[in-house]
């Protein structure tokens, strides 16, 4: 096997970890939600805080270097929107996405987690619990959003 099929390989298992964590927490955390259990909310908030931290920065690194040694390997322009456009997009919203996840989104979720924590402890939901509650289901839905249009682009290449 060569540089290519390596890195390939190792890009998309990346992605789908990264892809998978965000998919799954999304949907575990509207449930835990509409429960309205704080216990389960707390719960589950903290679990989201390190399943992104582990298995979600994992595969969001993974990602990320083999995508730009993928680029290199193939010889590719970096960050040059023609001729192959496609990439060029890849590239840009691999890296926002990755630049959200890594500076808004994992903070954020620690915070929340304490948040979730301390509203379950004290039986209401507190005012930063709420807001970083609104700032994670924002950061969350444009970073999924973001991951989702990249997957679009490398199965369809438009152009390339």
């Amino acid at each position: 096997m060569d540089a290519r099929g390596i890195l390939l390989f190792v890009h998309v298992v990346g992605f789908a970890l990264w892809f998978g964590v965000t998919l799954t927490l999304a949907l575990l955390t509207v449930r835990a939600n509409r429960s309205g259990e704080a216990a389960a909310i707390g719960f589950m908030y903290r679990s989201s805080s390190r399943l992104l931290r582990g298995p979600g920065l994992v595969g969001m690194l993974l990602a990320i270097g083999s995508g730009f040694g993928l680029t290199a390997v193939l010889d590719y322009a970096w960050f040059q929107p023609f001729p192959n456009h496609w990439l060029f997009q890849m590239q840009l919203l691999g890296s926002l996405a990755f630049l959200l996840a890594l500076f808004v989104q994992l903070p954020n979720a620690e915070r929340l987690a304490r948040a979730a924590e301390a509203s379950a402890a004290a039986g209401e939901n507190s005012a930063s619990f709420v807001r970083f509650r609104k700032r994670n289901a924002l950061v969350s839905s444009v970073n999924g959003g973001l991951l989702l249009i990249v997957a679009l682009l490398a199965t369809v290449r438009p152009g390339g």
